[in-house]
């Protein structure tokens, strides 16, 4: 055999009888994946009030934990020219939008409430909205000078609208006003329109609400729309909720904290609108010159509302006070609940606090004398839920409605409550 044709030979026997190996899988690592965003955390500082807008509007789109330190000098405080927003009625600063954990800081190392920055809406609008899903914690700021005016979520939170989560520590909240609309004067052959109603002089707030470590909420004022007036006659009163505090739902922690005069300042004010002198066009109830509870979950602790300084006056007292009458007698004007503290439903917790200097009630000169009002103090609801601690109770004192001033059976506490 040549030696060519035996190597083929050899060749193909060889080739036959190989062993293969099977093909190697590749792994299964399930679906692919996308690399995750980089999202980097803003850490911005504030010298005036249009960096104090864009630092919120860069938050906003950067969404996560991010920090706004002002660093304007205490002297220039940042006041506010424009209306950035009507979500929920003019609202000076961009609206707080769901994902963005914010927290604004005053730099310059104060931990006194009034001592620090001030935000001022210039009476133009309010001054901040926190959406549901987003969370604002503020510190050592003054926040003065918000006003809304109309109805509905216009007429509502004078300083801020809170349906996310908001944190006030060692905040000062002052001088701000929410205020419904005057009724319609266009109305032909009869009384004029009801005036609207107000909620939430300094603070409107439907979901986790929490001030701390020597928050003040002072002369801040829920005012009712007057009624309008024609020919005919003057339209009721629209209501006032909640002159410093307005608490539609969700949950309340409200700690070492000051509602009423501070500083030798002024107490908060739920004024209700004025009205005619007719049964069904009353001037407009007031609730609440404080707080007013109409749901949800709220525990108070170690607060003083009212003040204890003497003498008392109509400015350092927290008022609830009922609209007057354009014409007419004294006895229908609209009617007073809650100096202090009203609580529609839900469930509150008070322990440890002082509620003091309190006033439900319209002040009559010729009585020289409160009319109209009930639980000068608190004014508890049948519906709602209500505990207090022996030290509430015992320094729920010097309170006024018109049950006999400071003497009356309902002057301090008006409703039932569950003793701790």
């Amino acid at each position: 055999m040549l030696f060519s044709a035996w190597f083929k030979n050899w060749r193909r026997l060889a080739l036959s009888g190989r062993r293969h190996s099977p093909r190697r899988r590749r792994p299964d690592y399930g679906p692919p994946v996308e690399a995750l965003e980089c999202r980097t955390l803003l850490t911005a500082y504030a010298a005036t009030a249009a960096q104090l807008v864009a630092d919120i509007n860069a938050a906003n789109k950067s969404g996560g934990t991010n920090t706004i330190t002002l660093t304007a000098p205490t002297t220039s405080p940042y006041v506010l020219s424009a209306v950035n927003n009507t979500t929920d009625g003019p609202t000076m600063l961009p609206v707080i939008k769901k994902g963005d954990n914010l927290t604004i800081v005053t730099g310059n190392g104060s931990t006194n409430p009034g001592f620090g920055d001030t935000i001022d809406a210039g009476r133009a609008g309010r001054l901040f909205d926190v959406a549901a899903g987003a969370s604002l914690t503020i510190k050592n700021v003054t926040l003065q000078n918000g006003s809304v005016f109309g109805s509905g979520t216009s007429a509502e939170g004078g300083a801020i609208y809170n349906q996310g989560t908001l944190v006030l520590n060692g905040v000062m909240v002052q001088g701000n006003t929410a205020n419904g609309f005057t009724g319609t004067t266009f109305q032909k052959s009869k009384p004029g329109g009801a005036g609207q109603d107000a909620a939430g002089g300094g603070i409107w707030s439907n979901g986790s609400l929490r001030l701390e470590n020597g928050t003040v909420i002072q002369n801040n004022t829920a005012l009712g729309g007057d009624g309008g007036q024609t020919q005919v006659g003057t339209g009721p009163g629209g209501k006032a909720f909640g002159g410093g505090i307005y608490i539609a739902g969700g949950t309340a922690d409200i700690t070492t904290t000051t509602l009423g005069a501070y500083s030798a300042q002024f107490g908060n004010k739920a004024q209700g609108g004025a009205g005619d002198n007719t049964s069904s066009n009353l001037g407009g109830a007031a609730y609440g010159g404080a707080v007013y509870v109409a749901a949800g979950t709220v525990a108070m602790s170690g607060d003083t509302v009212g003040t204890t300084e003497f003498p008392l006056t109509q400015q350092t007292q927290n008022v609830a006070q009922g609209g007057a009458v354009v014409n007419g007698f004294a006895a229908e004007s609209g009617l007073a609940y809650g100096g202090g503290i009203y609580v529609a439903s839900g469930s509150v917790t008070l322990a440890g606090n002082i509620i003091e200097g309190n006033v439900a009630g319209t002040f009559f000169s010729p009585l020289a004398d409160y009319i109209d009002g009930f639980g000068g103090g608190i004014f508890i609801a049948p519906v709602a839920t209500v505990s207090l601690d022996n030290f509430t109770v015992g320094n729920t004192i010097d309170n006024s409605d018109s049950s006999g001033n400071r003497f009356g059976p309902t002057a301090n506490i008006d409703g039932k409550y569950i003793l701790l």
